[in-house]
């Protein structure tokens, strides 16, 4: 059977893989000079290791991506660290990855800790996910972990994320968030673009700097997968990463921050090298300052100088010490990034088979009640190749 897959990012590489192993003739289109998707990353002369154009990581949990790391004989580049994950509030940081980190938390009075320690409690034992989708994820932290504690903990992040879609955002996304959260993360020797490159040796013919026009270039095949977005009604969120590379630290210790005050301009500070050691990386810190844009955000439209200037003031907060140089910095935006998961989202999102005979669909939209990830990616690949060769 002769497939095509249009787009060739973790989605349609490991469904290239699977339906390679199977012994079908796979081709790869992919209009990017590079395979990866969101994943993808770049590197410079004096690094050792490719760098994500936006953060990544797993968590020891992530089943899916961890076999495919050991099926391609990777599992001796495995990185498993505990790094620290932290809020700051005011020009204070504290550290909120633990029941322990939790308790010790200043800013919550002691009863709504207990109602918050147990609202994470269930949702980290409890499997069943789809009664969730008929409430919002502001309902259920407010009613069980108290509104002081949504204030405070949830609502800034929630806000921060989704902007004026928050209030739409499901209860299902927010348990699926902490079900998978593990305290240690993983990473790979090499970056995840290690994985990409085990990938695009055994994922049959790959096509780079290839758009495709219209359906009919591919009526040569017999199947058809699209892994990119498609028009859709569910809403979608841009990612955009400013990364500085700086002979200094921007964070002391800390790998994620969690940014609650909605009068910064960034979502999230993520400092690689407090997770990864800074030697991979030419000797210097890299730090990535993350935000999810709706269409039209004047963000997207700024050059990499404009938005530095803009966040700048607000880094310098940040900033533990008085020495600040920055090397190099970059900027990566990408559409449809993170879809919107409203209420009854699972009887929105796009199944596998589409109303064209033999063409096929597995995109983000269609990974539920996860978040996307590349883990989700992977499993989705996964299925999508099931599906391709089930169908007669």
């Amino acid at each position: 059977m002769k497939v095509a897959i249009v787009g060739g990012g973790f989605t349609g590489l490991t469904a290239a893989y699977e339906l390679t192993k199977k012994g079908h003739d796979v081709t790869i289109f992919e209009a990017k000079p590079f395979l990866g998707g969101l994943a993808g990353g770049f590197k410079q002369p004096n690094w050792d290791w490719p760098l994500e154009c936006t953060y990544h990581h797993c968590f020891t949990n992530d089943h899916s991506i961890l076999q495919l790391i050991n099926e391609l004989g990777l599992e001796h580049k495995i990185i498993i660290k505990r790094p620290i994950t932290a809020n700051l509030y005011g020009n204070k940081t504290y550290q909120l990855d633990s029941p322990l980190s939790l308790l010790r938390f200043p800013l919550l009075p002691v009863f709504d800790k207990f109602r918050t320690s147990a609202l994470l409690a269930f949702l980290k034992i409890t499997p069943f996910w789809k009664p969730l989708e008929n409430i919002t994820a502001e309902q259920l932290l407010t009613s069980i972990g108290g509104i002081q504690a949504y204030q405070t903990l949830w609502g800034p992040l929630l806000v921060g994320k989704f902007g004026v879609f928050a209030p739409r955002v499901q209860a299902a996304w927010f348990w699926a968030r902490i079900k998978k959260r593990t305290p240690c993360l993983v990473y790979i020797e090499g970056g995840f673009q290690t994985i990409i490159n085990a990938l695009a040796k055994k994922s049959g013919k790959i096509l780079l700097n290839t758009k495709i026009s219209s359906h009919k270039e591919l009526t040569k095949f017999d199947k058809i997968l699209f892994t990119i977005p498609q028009p859709s009604t569910i809403p979608h969120l841009w990612a955009q990463t400013l990364i500085l590379e700086t002979k200094e630290p921007i964070l002391k210790d800390i790998y994620w921050l969690n940014i609650t005050d909605r009068s910064y301009p960034f979502l999230s500070a993520v400092a690689h090298t407090n997770f990864m050691d800074k030697k991979n990386y030419g000797g210097h810190h890299l730090t990535y300052f993350g935000n999810y844009l709706p269409d039209g955000h004047k963000y997207l439209s700024m050059t990499k100088e404009q938005l530095l200037k803009e966040f700048m003031p607000y880094i310098k907060r940040l900033i533990f010490n008085s020495q600040f140089s920055i090397f190099n910095s970059y900027l990566f935006t990408a559409p449809n990034a993170q879809p919107v998961h409203e209420l009854h989202y699972s009887q929105r999102a796009p199944k596998f088979q589409t109303s064209i005979p033999n063409v096929f669909l597995a995109n983000m939209d269609s990974i539920y009640p996860w978040d996307r990830g590349t883990n989700y990616a992977v499993e989705l690949g996964i299925q999508a190749s099931i599906a391709i060769q089930n169908k007669k």
